[in-house]
This record gives C-alpha cells, sequence and structure tokens, in this order.
C-alpha cells in the first residue's frame, strides 16, 4: 500500500477518523482482531488509513512474520529482518500477545532470518502459542540450543528445523499443553515436559546412534508417523487416552526377523539392542500400556513392535485396537500375544494392506500369559483389505480355533477381487465354521455386484 501524495510531492495528511459509520464504529479490540488475519507488513500498512488507526497494529494480538510466498535474497532477509526488529521494538509491550506465527518460504543467502531473536522476543510478550514454519529447503536451520522459558506458552508447533538437547526440554513451560514438531532433525536424547497433553512427531529424523526418550507422563494424546532413524523410547504414560504409532522405514529393522530371534550367541542383539535376559526396555508399548484407544501400523520389515513383544505389557484399559501388516507372522504369535496382554479389548481392526506374499514366513515366540486370551470382550472384528485372500482366513480360522466368538465380524475391500481369487476361496471354506463361511459369502457376492 502506497502513501497518497499531493501534485507537489508532498504526503498528505492522514484523514480523521469517519464519523461513526461502517467499520469506523467498531471498538478498538474488534478492529486489532481484524488486523490479527493479515500478515504483519499489511498490518502495518493500515497506518495510513486515518489518525484512529496509527498504532492499532501496535496491540494485534497475534503477529504473522512472513515472507508473503516469496524467495529471499540476501537483501530481501536484511529487509524482513529491520522490519520485524523494528515492529517488535515499537509493538506496544503492554498489549497481550495471544498468537506469533513466523511462516518463511526459502531463504538463499549467507545471512539468514533472525529467527532465534524473534523466538525470544515473542515468549517475552507473553505469547501463548508459537508456530515457526521453515521451508522444506532450508530444513538445516538450527534453532538455538537453549531451553523455552515462558509461564502462558501453551501451544507449540515447530517445522522444517533442527532441534537440539536443550530446546526440547520444556520444564520451564509449565503451561505447555500440546507439541507438534514436523519434518524436523531432532538431535536430543530426551523430549521432556511435565505438562504435556498432547503431542504430534510427523515425518522427523532421530538420532542413529542414541534412541531419545519421550518423558511426558501427562501425556493424553500421542501420535509417532513417518519418523526415520531409531523410533524414541516411550517413557511411562498413565493418563494417555488415544496413541498412533505409524512406523515406516526406520532404523529398527533388526534384519534377523526371518530367522525367528534377534538375539546373537552372547544373548544380545548388536542392531537393536535388544537382550535376552529380560532386562531389555520395551521401546514402544510399555509407554502405551495405560491407553484406551491404539493404532499400531508398521512396514512388514520394521522390527520394533515384534521387538517389543517380548515384554509385553498388559493393556488393561485397552478398549479399541488397530493393526496393521506386522501382525500377520506365520504363526500370528503376535496377534495371539496381544490378544492375550487386553483384557477388555472390545474392537479389533486389522489392516492388511500389502500383498499375501509380503506373510512373514517364520514363526516367532512372544511373551506369553499362559492362557488362550485374557477375556472374551472381544465384539467387533473389523478387517481391512484389498481382497479377501488366505489371510482373511488365517484370520478368521484363528479366532475359531482359539474359541473366540465375536458378535460382529466387518470386512472392507476397497478393490474388488478376480473370479479366479473367489474361486480359491471358496475351496479353502471347508476349514472355516459355517459363521464365518456365510461372513465370506455376503463379501463376495458384494464384490460380484461391484464388478
Amino acid at each position: 500500500m502506497k502513501y497518497q501524495a499531493t501534485v507537489s510531492g508532498k504526503r498528505k495528511p492522514a484523514p480523521e477518523a469517519g464519523g461513526g459509520n461502517g467499520i469506523d464504529a467498531l471498538p478498538d479490540e474488534v478492529l486489532q482482531h481484524v488486523l490479527s488475519f493479515l500478515p504483519a507488513a499489511e498490518a502495518v500498512q493500515t497506518c495510513v488509513l486515518a489518525r484512529r488507526w496509527r498504532s492499532l497494529w501496535k496491540s494485534m494480538p497475534v503477529l504473522r512474520i512472513t515472507s508473503e510466498g516469496r524467495t529471499l535474497n540476501r537483501r530481501g532477509v536484511r529487509r524482513l529482518n529491520k522490519f520485524v526488529n523494528h515492529l517488535l521494538l515499537l509493538r506496544d509491550r503492554s498489549a497481550p500477545l495471544h498468537t506469533c506465527e513466523i511462516d518463511l518460504c526459502t531463504f538463499r543467502s549467507q545471512d539468514v532470518p533472525q529467527v532465534n531473536l524473534w523466538i525470544r522476543h515473542a515468549l517475552l510478550c507473553q505469547a501463548q502459542t508459537l508456530t515457526v514454519h521453515l521451508s522444506h529447503d532450508n530444513n538445516s536451520f538450527e534453532l538455538e540450543d537453549l531451553p523455552l522459558v515462558s509461564p502462558h506458552l501453551t501451544r507449540l508447533e515447530l517445522c522444517n528445523v533442527v532441534l537440539n538437547d536443550h530446546i526440547l526440554n520444556f520444564s520451564s513451560c509449565p503451561a505447555l499443553e500440546e507439541l507438534r514438531i514436523e519434518s524436523c532433525y531432532t538431535q536430543a536424547d530426551m523430549i521432556m515436559s511435565q505438562s504435556l497433553k498432547r503431542l504430534t512427531i510427523l515425518d522427523c529424523i532421530f538420532y542413529l546412534t542414541i534412541r531419545a526418550r519421550i518423558s511426558a507422563p501427562g501425556l493424553v494424546a500421542l501420535e509417532l508417523t513417518e519418523l526415520w532413524g531409531r523410533t524414541p523410547l516411550l517413557e511411562s504414560m498413565p493418563s494417555l487416552v488415544t496413541g498412533s504409532i505409524k512406523l515406516a522405514d526406520c532404523d529398527d529393522c533388526c534384519g534377523k526377523e526371518d530367522g525367528g530371534s534377534c538375539f546373537s550367541d552372547n544373548d544380545t542383539c548388536e542392531i537393536c539392542g535388544a537382550s535376552n535376559d529380560g532386562s531389555g526396555d520395551c521401546v514402544i508399548l510399555n509407554g502405551l500400556s495405560e491407553a484406551k484407544s491404539l493404532e499400531l501400523t508398521a512396514e512388514p520389515s520394521v522390527y520394533i513392535f515384534k521387538r517389543d513383544l517380548i515384554w509385553c505389557p498388559t493393556f488393561s484399559k485397552l478398549k479399541t485396537l488397530l493393526l496393521g501388516e506386522w501382525c500377520m507372522d506365520a504363526n500370528l504369535g503376535a496377534l495371539m500375544c496381544l490378544l492375550q496382554h487386553t483384557p477388555v479389548l472390545e474392537m479389533l481392526t486389522i489392516q492388511l494392506c500389502q500383498s499375501p506374499s509380503s506373510l512373514m514366513g517364520t514363526e516367532v515366540s512372544y511373551k506369553s500369559t499362559g492362557q488362550p486370551f485374557a477375556s472374551n470382550t472381544l465384539k467387533v472384528l473389523e478387517i481391512k483389505c484389498e481382497k479377501i485372500d488366505e489371510r482373511v482366513h488365517k484370520i478368521l480360522t484363528f479366532l475359531s480355533t482359539n474359541g473366540i466368538h465375536i458378535d460382529q465380524i466387518n470386512i472392507q475391500q476397497s478393490v474388488g477381487s478376480s473370479e479366479v481369487r473367489q474361486e480359491q476361496i471358496l475351496a479353502q471354506q471347508e476349514h472355516i465354521p459355517a459363521q464365518h463361511q456365510q461372513i465370506l459369502a455376503q463379501q463376495q457376492h458384494i464384490q460380484v455386484q461391484q464388478q
């Protein structure tokens, strides 16, 4: 926005506020709220509208520091630094700051945006929500390795930055309840917070040599998705209600699972760190043992869940469980182990995404309770698959053989089956109880109609 000028080139004085009509009739607090939806640069430019607007931007409850979608060269970075530093200097310190958002596109220069300075200033202004989003092109940008200190910060979101040890120690942020970390390189031994209630970590890289630990005893909701490096160890979370763990090509693949054991001759696995003397750490499952609802999915080659089953805890509150392809080993030992340790489970969902050829071909022994199943509370079984193949039959036969009677069985298919596959299924049904045969027949009838 440009200043209006007279013919002589002199700047016109800012007009007086209107006579109370339209937007001028709104109180300052409402106008400041409206300004909060604008990038900071545009909000500041409204100071030329009228005398009343000269200082409104100084008390905005939200600061949106952006590069406005532009790639920043050296000059652009310097101009941004100068503008934001003046913005923070001139802002009314007595006005509450609810949110500070830093959202920058690619910057290609020896000079870098002074993000660390802006973060500290926002915390001094008692910001409750802080968001730092950098471009993927600048994901090597390191945040200052000092702990954040704020009794007011409740929500923190970090994306495409490098995080070191101290910045992930939130002991000095006693009000922090929600933390989201996305596409970050995490070089920390510990993520620590006593107050945190919701934690989301997406597409992040962790140390390859040291397993990080997550210490957040107050967590209510946890999501770990697409982690790289070594999966972090979860410490006790007694308040946890929901957990979602989705692992892809992390570096916890032992490489010995095809042989049925991850233990070497000296009773210790050099790759995954498991110990056969019962003293090994349970990486994921122990921290999730108090949850009421869990989703546990992973690529078949990912070994961390199977490793944890060696020390499988009892999930005394778990009522809803979703499992991925990883539980489909040759003897369904992983599924058996989990059912033995979920005494109040009511709904089980098994998600089959891979082809049957990826099924693990060996039997694995896990921790057993010495009884077939912990209880008979399981009421609903849901199988999600592309086709009704031998794995579906195997699950149904397994449940029937072990005396599990389920009131409702649902099979959801994403792709219709071929006529040849249906003949194979029908040929195998002689070993399946009549109740399960009826369910499969209904599903196959639906397939024919869809085709």
